[in-house]
């Protein structure tokens, strides 16, 4: 195995899984892959700005532009996984999570402090679900924009009561459980596809043929993430 090393840029959404997978995209590669953990905005941001990468993974609606300035290669865009916006609280008694958008609207009503992730693209949803709820006045005081990982770590240690956050995210850390997961007609899914650099290391090829295999739809599903199609 070479010592060069592949990079493959990873959204903070799917880092858990991504860090069990690492030792067989190891394997896949023949060398070792670095994970570079990030924001989903801010992966194409990265990307576009010139920095070096191997493979990566963000929300397909940034790609056409990264394809069109040549910094990803067009053949290589394929789906990974779609993941439900979740809202994540500390476990305790086991429950079934709310399904239905009016379960959530109270949920959120009841609670004393929301935390999501300001930046992320799963916040940018929030606020959207919460505008078509009716729900911002009321939600606005409580609500706390956190950077990427904190809300869960928020509501971990006791600080908040609520996180909102993709499902792959609540059920990562222990001691939080999902209070809830939005509805798939609500239109809150996250979706993420992966992609190639143009010049990227040999061993990259393999390690997307792995990433996007059959062979790891049930793993992925356990954490979370769903396959999907692009439409």
């Amino acid at each position: 195995m070479t010592t060069t090393r592949l990079r493959i840029f990873v959204p903070v959404a799917i880092r858990g899984i991504m860090a069990r997978f690492g030792p067989r995209l190891d394997a896949a590669a023949g060398r070792p892959v670095t994970q570079i953990i990030d924001l989903n905005p801010r992966i194409p941001q990265r990307i576009a700005a010139g920095e070096a990468f191997d493979i990566g993974l963000t929300n397909p609606e940034y790609v056409p532009a990264l394809i069109a300035s040549r910094h990803v290669d067009r053949t290589s865009h394929r789906p990974f996984a779609r993941v439900p916006l979740a809202v994540g609280c500390r476990a305790g008694t086991k429950a079934e999570p709310l399904r239905d958008a009016p379960a959530i609207a109270d949920l959120f009503r009841r609670a004393d402090s929301i935390a999501y992730t300001g930046a992320g693209t799963s916040g940018r949803i929030f606020l959207d679900a919460v505008a078509r709820l009716g729900l911002s006045d009321t939600l606005r005081p409580k609500s706390r924009p956190m950077g990427g990982g904190e809300p869960v770590a928020s509501v971990a240690a006791g600080d908040t009561e609520l996180a909102v956050a993709p499902l792959s995210t609540i059920l990562s850390p222990p001691g939080l459980a999902p209070a809830a997961v939005f509805p798939r007609d609500f239109g809150t899914d996250i979706d993420m596809s992966i992609f190639l650099s143009p010049t990227s290391g040999s061993g990259a090829t393999a390690v997307l043929d792995l990433l996007t295999s059959g062979t790891l739809n049930d793993e992925l599903a356990a954490a979370g993430a769903m396959r999907f199609g692009f439409a």
